[in-house]
């Protein structure tokens, strides 16, 4: 409750035996939580970045724990952002790769892509709002200096961690709930797909969607094998499984869904500030102070538009205040 604990070399695993807590508790209240919001497992998970999640989630206030779950398909939502750029002057080219930025005669920099009909883009300051594999990928059409080789180590270090989504649809409706955790399984979460998404409603049949977080298990092995796992699993949950009849079936694995928040990682998350003046990082993988989630990458695109502005000689801050505290936890001021 008073503030986060350090960053050390201990994973939390080592920690919650450390401080006593039974098998049970681990596998029935922590991991759920943490396997689920930091997509890792808990031997590989930092101490500070487990203990935010729960003082965020959990202690701050009564509504600091709530969760979205959207109500459109997630390209709908997605595909908002371009209509919202467009409708403020600005170019979005889709599949469009960089190929090469570098300085401009006139200062700023000049972004070559590899789309011959668009032009060398001018600009005054460049964010590359990146995954880390992505960033590493694009550093050697970046000049190089001092600064760029220590970001290509560093990034050289960071790690993936897989999720893996189930997509089964029946031809009739298995539960009628609308999502759940689902406990001592390989699956961790059930989401009704046909109650959440009008769009997917289609007569008696339902649709859900399985999550499995830090899926390292299941990226080896075959498409039917997890779907054989998934309704044997499932069945034990919602009987009625047993007796629908299975029309079609998905399975998706992000291998490189998000980066593992390893003990230490924060000694090599870069700030917004790149090795190259007027070049800014965006991404949930740089020094945010939150862990691989969208409040994370959100938390960066504010700082990286912030030093942009602080780079022209008109600083600005962008970044969201954090959600009040309630309750007893306003005798607890928040510290990094």
């Amino acid at each position: 409750m008073p503030g986060l604990p350090p960053d050390t070399v201990e994973n939390f695993l080592h920690w919650l035996h450390r401080h006593g807590q039974t098998e049970r508790a681990i596998d029935r209240f922590w991991k759920p939580v943490l396997v689920s919001a930091l997509n890792e497992d808990l031997d590989r998970i930092s101490v500070h970045y487990a203990a935010k999640v729960f003082r965020e989630s959990f202690l701050l206030s009564p509504q600091s724990g709530r969760m979205g779950i959207p109500s459109i398909p997630l390209s709908e939502l997605y595909g908002a952002a371009t209509g919202y750029l467009r409708d403020r002057g600005s170019e979005v080219s889709l599949r469009t790769s960089v190929e090469s930025i570098a300085p401009s005669p006139n200062g700023g920099w000049l972004t070559t892509t590899g789309n011959p009909e668009i032009p060398a883009i001018p600009s005054d300051a460049v964010i590359l709002a990146l995954s880390f594999e992505a960033m590493a990928a694009l550093l050697p059409a970046l000049p190089q200096n001092p600064g760029s080789q220590a970001l290509d180590a560093n990034l050289a270090q960071f790690e993936h961690s897989p999720i893996t989504g189930i997509h089964l649809w029946f031809d009739r409706e298995v539960t009628d709930l609308d999502h759940a955790v689902l406990l001592d399984t390989t699956i961790q979460w059930m989401f009704n797909k046909s109650r959440l998404q009008p769009t997917h409603r289609s007569g008696e049949g339902s649709y859900l969607e399985l999550v499995v977080s830090a899926s390292r298990s299941l990226v080896p092995m075959q498409r039917q094998p997890i779907i054989d796992l998934a309704l044997q699993e499932l069945a034990q949950f919602f009987p009625a499984v047993a007796q629908a009849k299975l029309l079609k079936a998905a399975v998706v694995k992000e291998v490189r869904a998000t980066y593992s928040v390893r003990p230490l990682l924060d000694q090599i998350r870069p700030s917004s500030a790149s090795p190259w003046p007027g070049i800014f990082l965006a991404g949930d993988w740089i020094a945010t102070g939150w862990p691989a989630t969208m409040e994370g990458a959100t938390r960066s695109g504010y700082l990286a538009a912030s030093a942009v502005t602080s780079g022209l000689g008109a600083p600005r801050t962008f970044l969201a205040p954090e959600l009040p505290a309630a309750g007893l936890m306003r005798l607890f001021p928040r510290r990094p």
